[in-house]
C-alpha cells in the first residue's frame, strides 16, 4: 500500500493574536499522531489580519483515507472550518 500526502486548511473563527496562533500550532502537534505522519505546518497571510494554518499530512493510504484527521484537526479551538486543499499518493 501507499500513502496519501495532504495540504489541509485551518481557518481560524476570526482575526487572532500570535498567541492564539502559536496555541493553534501547539495543539496541532498534539493531536496528529501515529499512524499520520505531521510534515510541514506554515502560518499564510490570508486578508485583512486574517491568518490560515496549511498543514501538510502523510497517511497510510490503509487508514480510512483523511475524513479522521480532518476531524481531529476540527475539533482544535479557535478552528472555524478544516479544507483539504490538495491531495496526493507517493
Amino acid at each position: 500500500m501507499g500513502e496519501v500526502i495532504a495540504l489541509i486548511r485551518l481557518m481560524p473563527d476570526g482575526v487572532l493574536s500570535d498567541d492564539e496562533i502559536q496555541k493553534i500550532l501547539d495543539e496541532i502537534k498534539v493531536v496528529v499522531k501515529e499512524p499520520v505522519k505531521l510534515g510541514k505546518v506554515e502560518v499564510k497571510n490570508i486578508a485583512f489580519g486574517l491568518r490560515g494554518v496549511d498543514v501538510t499530512v502523510s497517511v497510510p493510504d490503509s487508514e480510512g483515507g483523511l475524513d479522521p484527521i480532518v476531524e481531529v484537526l476540527s475539533s482544535i479551538e479557535k478552528v472555524d472550518n478544516v479544507e483539504v486543499v490538495d491531495v496526493g499518493r507517493i
